[in-house]
């Protein structure tokens, strides 16, 4: 049987047996030769500016087989879309349709794909009151507007009427661990390993390893995700795109470069495949390579993430006037990410804070985040940070202490901690959390390489050769 905080022993490639949700799925299954074109009935996406990690999840009917890896989702809408227009009436269609119209506002940046994703979700319930497919697809849209509250509900409607439904159990595990419940999350991952631990559980299993601090766990539970993932174009590649992340947190830049080449070759274009790329190029010294390619992905899509790492690499080439142009981009996502539903609180508030333009803003938008989920590691982070930035170092210590409960593989939490604690005159503690954010990476946030070369001098701790680099080219 795989276990969720040790190392999962059965073969992620056995067969689960058929779903429970199958029944539920062929009452209203499309034809045979369109069944192919599903993406899924339901998706789970990873989205947002850094804490989104909601992984995609293929949940449609047992019996039909995936799409071409070398389909897009541009070409899904437009299949769906099509298929819709001569059949009003196909529910499985209308979910398919919302679940990749959610998963293009991810890949495009425009946060108008959720309100199209909405109103599809809307004729299908009107076609069918109650269907728990419909139930699905509609919290996996609630975690991607970060409603998490709304999310754990719709999740255990579906779940109430599917028990054993993978697709519904994702919902409520990612629901409880944005809530910050990380127990609960763990029994109800148990669930979702014992049915069946393939792709969607294996990979939560190693985003709980990781908060918990055990990153080489979390990576071989990614590489057994992605094994499990078989051929699958969009959500294998972005397991591997994960796996990237998760090898970069290490330090392990090789390794990195070769997960996010493998996520570009099953992908092409996956965006966080590109913006990987771009960091592990800044990470080898080649800014401006790193900032034309992230230029690139911009111009395609404003993604947020890709935007404001794009600023912090112009920051550091002294590039300020671009930077600024970046910034007030961000800003203005941020604004159609709210105006569409979604709640960016948490990321704005780390924004705002290490821009330090608006101090009080960023205090503002994290005791929102942290009002909204108390009990989230990364919420109490940012407000930690933010009270830090702001001035009121001594405020921001129980936040500190809260954000590192679980002693998450998080070098952003560590340094933010040690900037808090030696704040504060707890040179002792700073030094502790310091040396474990340069132990993990020394290219933990561009946008705090100076300050974190000023910090270690401070405290007398050997800075790493690379993020010493970084702040002399800086300069």
């Amino acid at each position: 049987m795989a276990t969720l905080m040790g190392r999962p022993t059965t073969d992620p490639g056995a067969d689960p047996g058929p779903s429970h949700g199958s029944e539920q799925g062929a009452a209203s299954r499309p034809p045979l030769g369109f069944r192919r074109l599903l993406t899924a009935a339901v998706v789970l996406l990873i989205a947002g500016l850094a804490l989104g990690r909601f992984v995609l999840f293929d949940a449609a009917p047992a019996a039909a087989p995936p799409p071409p890896p070398a389909q897009t989702t541009a070409d899904v809408v437009a299949q769906l879309e099509r298929q819709i227009e001569q059949n009003p009436q196909d529910l499985s269609a209308l979910q398919a349709l919302g679940a990749a119209y959610s998963r293009q506002a991810g890949e495009t940046g425009d946060p108008a794909r959720y309100q199209l994703a909405e109103t599809a979700f809307e004729r299908a319930e009107a076609l069918d009151p109650g269907n728990p497919l419909t139930t699905v697809a509609r919290g996996n849209l609630a975690l991607l507007l970060h409603d998490f509250d709304a999310a754990l509900e719709l999740g255990r409607d579906a779940v109430a009427e599917l028990p054993m439904n993978e697709a519904a159990l994702a919902i409520v595990v990612d629901a409880e661990v944005e809530l910050g419940r990380y127990d609960d999350a763990a029994e109800t991952l148990q669930r979702m390993l014992d049915r069946n631990p393939a792709l969607p559980a294996l990979a939560r299993t190693s985003y709980l390893r990781e908060l918990h601090g055990d990153l080489p766990s979390a990576v071989q539970a990614m590489q057994q995700a992605l094994a499990a993932g078989a051929l699958a174009g969009y959500d294998v590649a972005s397991v591997a795109a994960l796996l990237g992340d998760l090898h970069y947190k290490r330090g392990d830049l090789a390794e990195a470069e070769a997960a996010y080449d493998r996520a570009e070759r099953l992908y092409p274009g996956l965006p966080t495949a590109a913006i990987g790329h771009a960091r592990l190029l800044a990470a080898n010294g080649d800014r401006p390579a790193a900032i034309e390619m992230l230029r690139e992905v911009t111009d395609r899509a404003p993604l947020p993430a890709a935007l404001v790492l794009r600023s912090d690499l112009l920051t550091l080439e002294g590039r300020a006037d671009e930077a600024a142009d970046v910034d007030d981009l961000v800003r203005a996502v941020a604004v159609l990410q709210e105006d569409a539903g979604q709640a960016v609180d948490l990321e704005m508030a780390l924004f705002e804070a290490d821009r330090a333009d608006d101090p009080q803003r960023a205090v503002e938008l994290a005791r929102q985040a942290h009002d909204a989920r108390p009990d989230n590691v990364f919420a109490a982070d940012a407000l930690a940070w933010a009270l830090h930035r702001a001035g009121d170092s001594a405020a921001a210590l129980p936040y500190v202490d809260q954000a590192l409960r679980l002693d998450a593989a998080d070098p952003l939490l560590r340094f933010h901690a040690a900037a808090v604690r030696a704040a504060t005159g707890d040179d002792a503690a700073a030094r502790a959390d310091l040396q474990r954010t340069f132990d993990l990476t020394p290219w933990f946030s561009f946008a705090l390489a100076d300050e974190a070369v000023e910090l270690a001098d401070r405290l007398g701790i050997e800075v790493p050769a690379e993020l010493d680099a970084l702040g002399a080219a800086a300069g």
